[in-house]
This record gives C-alpha cells, structure tokens and sequence, in this order.
C-alpha cells in the first residue's frame, strides 16, 4: 500500500544546511512561500526536536511523481487514525486535499491558504545576520558571499546559467517566465503592472487575465514585492525580489546599485520588521523611526553631501537620515540634520531607533 510506504520513508534529515530562524510552530500550520527559501528542511528539522520524538509523524509530498493524489490519499484520514499518527506533515499542498483531523499537522505551499484554524506563517529570505550564522563564517567573509551569491538556501551552489534554468523552473511555464523576466528588468524602479502590461502586449499575444493572476502569485508567494511610495499609495510602486541577486540570471545588464537596494530592502522588512516605503528622494522611508534611507555602496563625501542638500521635502518627517554602503562609516550633519554613514553588515537595531 502505498500510504504504508510512505509512511515507512519518513525524512530524518533534508539539508545539510539548517534555517536558523526564532519560529514557533502552533498545532495547525500553513508555512508558506517561495522555492528555495528552506521550507521542507525547517519543517522536517523542526520536528525532529526531541520533545517530539514520542510523536509518530508522516511526511507526504504532493509533488512526488510516484504518488497518484487522486487515488493513493482518498483513505489518508483513516489511514492516520488507524496508525496513529500524531504529526502530518503536507508538502506542496493542494487545495482538493481533503485533511485529516490530527493533533499536529503542517502543509507546506507556495502561498496563504484559508483553512479554519491554520496559523498562515509567511516563511522569510535568509538575511544576512542568518546568512553568517548558518555559514559559521566571519563578517567579511560571509559577506563576500552573501553579495556574491545571493539569499537564498543553497545559492553557492549555482551560477548564473543554473541560476537562470532555476527561475525558469520557478516560473512553471514559457509565458509565466516571459512575464517574471521581464518584471525582473524593473528591479528597483518605479513601474505599474499596467505599464509593464502595454509592454507585453507589443511584444507577444497575451491575455490580461492571465497576466494579472501570474502577478497576484508572485506577490502572494513573495516572489515578488511592491513598495508603495509614502503618502502615495496609487502611485506607480517599486519592484523588489527575494532574492537579490535574482537579475543577475536573467539579464547581462547589470546594475549593483539596485541590487545593493534590494539587499537593504529585504533586510529591513525580514530582520528588522520595518514598515517602509521610499519617497522621490529617499530609498527607502521608516516612519516609525522617522529615519530615511540612502543606499550608496560607494560613498564620496561631495557626492553625498550634493544628494543630501537636494533633499527638502523628506525633511518635513525625518529626524535623520541614515546612509548605507559597503564600507564606509562615517557621522555628519547636513543643513541642520544628523547622518550616519554604516557599512550594510554591520547595520543593527541601535541605527533604526
């Protein structure tokens, strides 16, 4: 039968490389989000904590070709009552799945479900505090790597051309790929999905709906991320990723500036659990803090001064401004207003309070 064989192969160990994150897992859990992002791995590690070593667990993958969905699960909710399992664990959930009622169960999908009961858990990019306590590594080393290869679980081993096959798995067809690749070009820039639409539709047959409903997945899945401009919510958004290395795959156009921004980005949203937006002056804006943002990689103290001097609306709400580069650390003031210049690893929480 195949439930017993599944049953009989329960995972011990995924990865060698373990997600470190501060996550507790309730009763009934839906963790979802992105490829690559270490899911499966924190789910199966997560449970494999001793004080679940009494529990009679099950891990089921909806995507493994060996099982028929349709016929080899119709019996799965007497099947567990009949062996007693404890902790279900659903990979790849899909929603025709009918689910047992056990007293520990997690599913595993690219998106949110609405389940009564489920605790929706939005499963984040590594970050680069993460990143260095996975690898074991010192700050400059890890950081080498982190900007070199990317955030997400198991990037070192891919280059650009693996990288690039990945995104086209990730995409699921030729038309979705077409629609990410060509979102990807806006990394970092001011762009509607309309805008992004029109372009499209010069190029290649293309429905609406069925662009619209690619980007609702993209955003739901946390593929993709926009960001609204402050106090301007209907105005063209920025695009983000969540992986910042992302268009280095896809595109021989390269712009380090952008991707440095989108590294800043995710680490403000993921480690730090900022609210931000970015203004026509600013990068990025934390109105809890009152502090806006500038990403220069590479800080000349002229330049800097030239772009803060041009900064005059964004004063009317910043208390002070808070510039981050690779290297450079450095404090000043500009027309009345402190700034800070920090190197981006070595960014904490006493510089967003």
């Amino acid at each position: 039968m195949v439930l017993e064989k599944i049953l009989d192969n329960y995972p011990k160990n995924i990865s060698k490389t373990h997600r470190i994150l501060d996550l507790k897992l309730k009763k009934l859990n839906v963790i979802y989000g992105a490829s690559k992002l270490g899911k499966t791995d924190f789910v199966i590690n997560y449970y494999n904590k001793s004080e679940f070593d009494r529990f009679k667990k099950m891990y089921i993958n909806l995507n493994d070709p060996r099982i028929n969905i349709n016929k080899d699960l119709n019996n799965l909710a007497n099947f567990c009552e009949n062996h007693n399992i404890e902790i279900l664990i659903i990979d790849n959930y899909k929603q025709n799945l009918e689910i047992p009622k056990l007293q520990h169960i997690t599913l595993i999908s690219t998106t949110s479900q609405n389940i009564s009961g489920f605790n929706n858990i939005k499963f984040p990019p590594i970050t680069f505090y993460e990143y260095q306590k996975i690898h074991k590594l010192d700050t400059k080393e890890a950081f080498n790597m982190f900007i070199k290869f990317g955030n997400l679980l198991g990037n070192e081993l891919l280059n650009e051309y693996k990288k690039g096959e990945f995104i086209k798995k990730l995409a699921q067809s030729d038309i979705n790929f077409w629609i990410l690749k060509n979102l990807i070009e806006y990394l970092g820039q001011k762009i509607s999905l309309h805008q992004v639409y029109t372009k499209l539709k010069k190029e290649g047959k293309l429905s609406k709906d069925r662009f619209y409903e690619y980007c609702k997945f993209l955003q739901d899945s946390n593929i993709a991320i926009w960001l609204e401009k402050f106090e301007h919510s209907l105005a063209p958004k920025k695009i983000y990723f969540y992986d910042f290395t992302i268009k280095n795959a896809i595109s021989f156009d390269r712009n380090f500036s952008l991707m440095f921004e989108n590294m800043v980005f995710l680490e403000l949203i993921y480690n730090f659990n900022q609210e931000v937006f970015f203004t026509d002056k600013l990068n990025f804006y934390l109105p809890n803090t009152s502090t806006g943002i500038i990403c220069m990689p590479f800080v000349q103290k002229n330049l800097l001064e030239q772009k803060l001097n041009k900064i005059t609306k964004e004063r009317e709400y910043c208390d002070r401004f808070l510039i981050l580069s690779l290297n450079d650390n450095l404090n000043g003031e500009n027309l009345g207003m402190p700034y800070n210049v920090v190197p981006f690893c070595e960014l904490s929480y006493k510089h967003l309070i």
